[in-house]
Formats: structure tokens, sequence, C-alpha cells
């Protein structure tokens, strides 16, 4: 009886412990939506804000990927932005065969950038919606 009420009480001061850090850290930290192109080792993670400042959840990033021989071959990626407005796109080519362009869109907006894994193939851009 004494072990298991020992075994209680440690459980409920490991739960009051966890309990506090969640208070003091915050909210968990949303991971971005990611989709993978299985075209190489590059990446990019896109971080989509409004003119405010605040993530913009579920805008839509689209692009075109031409490869193979004479960049004949065509691949079409779309996906959305988290709740925390984050798209990480992963297995992206290291010399693509044309040039590569994020479409970021939500309502009537839209921005558009320019993938340059020559200069930064882990690339991080951070977008605002105007």
């Amino acid at each position: 009886m004494l072990t298991f009420l020992r075994s209680s009480l440690f459980a409920a001061a490991i739960c009051l412990f966890c309990a506090g850090a969640i208070a003091q850290s915050g909210a968990p930290a949303i991971p971005p939506t990611e989709i993978s192109a299985d075209l190489g080792g590059c990446s990019a993670l896109i971080t989509v804000s409004d003119t405010d400042g605040k993530p913009v959840s579920n805008a839509k990033v689209s692009t075109r990927i031409h490869y193979g021989t004479l960049g004949l071959k065509k691949l079409d990626l779309e996906v959305y932005t988290s709740a925390a407005g984050q798209v990480k796109i992963e297995r992206l080519p290291e010399v693509p065969k044309k040039p590569v362009y994020f479409y970021i869109s939500k309502d009537e907006k839209l921005e558009i950038v320019d993938y340059t894994p020559d200069v930064h193939c882990r690339g991080t851009y951070d977008v605002k919606l105007k």
C-alpha cells in the first residue's frame, strides 16, 4: 500500500511538472506542412505572413519544376501553409533545368518567390502577402 501511495504521488508530481513546463513555454510549436519533389537534396522553408506580421494559414503555395532530358518532364506541386503559416518543400533539384518560382496566394493576394538553389540550397523565404 505504501509503495502504491509513493508511486501515485510521484506520478502526480510529474504531471504537475509537465503542466507547468507547458504553461511556461506556451503552446507546442506547429510544424510546417511538408511536401517532397524527390528531385535533389535542396529544400525551401516558406513562411507566409500578412501585413501585420501574423501567420497566414491555408495560403496556397504552388510551383512547376522542369526536369529530365532538356527539361521536358514537369512536376507540379501544390501545398497549403500550416496554422503557423509555413510550408517546407524538400528534395528540390540543386540545378533546375528552368527557373523555379513559388506562387503564394490567398484570396486575391499573390506573391512570387524566385527559388535560387545556387545561392541557398536550403533556403528560407519570408513572404508578406499584400
